[in-house]
């Protein structure tokens, strides 16, 4: 039975709440907090991404891999979520943590969240890997992994305004609620990173605990690393998917390492007070983008689902330029400079949620053509080949924006206090969040259109697969 109850479509999603509670915060503060924060030198931050993204990256396949072999009562994924959702949450902490003073030396601080980084990404890859590669294993259907993954990115940008918004009202700037409490901003991003981090461990319990694993991968892992992947990349709808998810993934992770530089510096919000403003104006595309995902998924299940993710992308990208052009806080009028602002982000939320639903519900499809072209089901190893090149991709781009910063003269600062920053930084940091994403999304577009993967295509593949399990089954009977 292919159909899935709305509760447990809920239960699967509460993993992605779970995750983006601290995916979001990571994304939209981890790199500000080493620069203005922690005085890490906006380039060796940057450093720091790919190399501990570059170790998640690795991680990840083997990860698949491993939990494509596991046999347990608890399940091949399930285990891995209900076992290892604690050390994540606790692992996350260890991020929020700065000890230094303006004399701490550079590379002090480099080492020290570098391995915090690689160890926060060693216990997440163990726990999401898994919890990625669910989505075979609980349904074929073509419509329903698309409403699966509509109702995943409900819950998952309600964590993402949790682990965004919320986060930013408890940590961000001197007025933030745990930094009046415990004295200083590093004070508050750190006791925002133990509440934050325990919420996350419950709710992806709670996730373990309402799904079903019902497809049992049937993958043999006696061909070696190289030939699994050689098969993988032979084929074009796997190449094609991947670039298309990729691409529409980075654009995003640039638009979230970059969006509070932007509203503190470029838009000057951040001289304003607390973490009320960064809260406000990163909440509303993300409650513009929960109120539109259902929308997306309709669409989609009406027509096809690169189509609808093109009109999604000229959106999106539109409204991104207006970020050049939006006028800083003092320039103008308050009501302008806010208004602008707002008007941008909810145009921006639109377009959001289809960009993250529609090319994240293709990626599952590509098990469907594994099996087909080599007949073998192997989620976990797929998913793991999967996060390795968007982790390598992700790293890369948040390594671009601090790299971008520091080549224009961006100022670090400790305990975040607001700096004035030189105009180079500013106008590269209004492009970099307004012209970068738009032409990443717009590039998915022609690799989403050569995948190939329509509902048509997909249901005759599913169709072919089905009748030649039905003649292997045939014959065991007749033996």
């Amino acid at each position: 039975m292919d159909k899935l109850s709305r509760k447990e479509k809920i239960s699967y999603g509460l993993g992605d709440m779970s995750s983006n509670i601290i995916f979001a915060a990571i994304s939209f503060y981890l790199l500000y907090f080493m620069v203005s924060v922690a005085g890490l030198n906006a380039g060796l931050a940057g450093l720091i991404f790919i190399i501990a993204k570059l170790w998640d990256a690795i991680t990840d396949y083997f990860m698949g891999v491993l939990s494509d072999r596991t046999q347990s009562k608890w399940g091949k994924r399930r285990v891995y979520m209900l076992f290892g959702a604690i050390p994540y949450g606790l692992a996350f902490v260890l991020l929020w943590f700065s000890p230094f003073t303006p004399a701490s030396e550079q590379w002090v601080k480099f080492l020290y969240y570098t391995l915090a980084y690689m160890t926060f990404n060693t216990v997440w890859t163990i726990v999401y890997v898994p919890y990625n590669a669910l989505t075979a294993n609980m349904t074929k259907d073509y419509d329903e992994r698309t409403s699966l993954n509509g109702i995943r990115i409900i819950c998952a940008n309600i964590g993402m305004l949790m682990g965004a918004a919320l986060f930013a009202l408890f940590a961000e700037g001197e007025g933030s609620i745990f930094a009046e409490l415990f004295g200083s901003v590093k004070n508050g991003y750190l006791a925002s990173g133990f509440l934050f981090g325990i919420i996350a461990a419950g709710i992806m319990l709670l996730s373990a605990k309402g799904v079903k694993e019902r497809y049992e991968s049937t993958a043999t892992y006696d061909k070696p690393l190289r030939t699994t992947l050689k098969e993988f990349f032979q084929m074009s709808e796997f190449r094609n998917t991947m670039m298309y998810y990729l691409l529409s993934m980075v654009g995003f992770d640039i638009i979230m390492a970059v969006f509070l530089f932007f509203v503190n510096d470029a838009l000057k919000f951040g001289a304003v007070g607390g973490g009320e403003i960064s809260m406000i104006f990163i909440a509303l595309p993300l409650v513009v983008a929960i109120a539109s995902a259902m929308l997306w998924v309709k669409l989609s299940e009406k027509y096809n689902k690169v189509k609808v993710y093109s009109f999604a992308v000229v959106w999106i990208s539109i409204a991104l330029v207006a970020c050049i052009f939006i006028p800083s806080y003092g320039a103008v009028p308050d009501w302008l400079a806010y208004g602008a602002l707002a008007l941008t982000v909810i145009g921006v939320g639109i377009g959001m949620s289809a960009v993250q639903i529609l090319p994240w519900a293709s990626v599952p499809d590509v098990v469907e053509v594994d099996e087909w072209k080599h007949g073998v089901r192997r989620e976990g190893a797929y998913y793991g080949v999967v996060q390795f090149m968007y982790k390598l991709a992700s790293g890369f781009s948040v390594a671009f924006v601090g790299w971008l910063l520091r080549l224009f003269g961006y100022l670090e600062s400790i305990d975040g206090v607001i700096l004035t920053q030189p105009d180079s930084a500013l106008l590269a940091i209004r492009f970099a969040i307004g012209l970068l994403p738009g032409i990443l999304f717009l590039i998915s577009v022609r690799f989403g259109r050569r995948a190939n993967l329509d509902r048509d295509r997909f249901n005759e593949i599913k169709q072919e697969i089905q009748a030649r399990t039905s003649i292997k089954d045939d014959s065991k009977v007749q033996k």
